[in-house]
C-alpha cells in the first residue's frame, strides 16, 4: 500500500471503491494471471487504523483485448 506523498502528481484517478473490472495486484496472482496484462488504472482509498493509504487497482490491457 502506498501513502499519500507516494502519488501525488499521478495523473492516475482515485476511486472510492474498487470497480467491477478492477483488481488488485493479489488477486490477478491469486487467479494465476500474467501481471504483465493489467496496467495499473488508479487508485481505491484504504483506512486503517485511522491512517488513509492507497492499493494500486489494476485492469486488464487494451493491447491484450485485440
Amino acid at each position: 500500500m502506498l501513502k499519500a506523498y507516494e502519488i501525488l502528481g499521478t495523473d492516475k484517478p482515485i476511486f472510492r471503491e474498487k470497480e467491477v473490472n478492477h483488481f488488485f495486484l493479489d488477486e490477478i496472482s491469486y487467479l494465476d494471471e500474467n501481471p504483465e496484462k493489467y496496467s495499473v488504472v488508479g487508485y481505491v482509498q484504504v483506512i486503517i487504523n485511522k491512517k488513509v493509504f492507497f492499493k494500486s487497482v489494476y485492469s486488464l490491457d487494451r493491447s491484450y483485448l485485440n
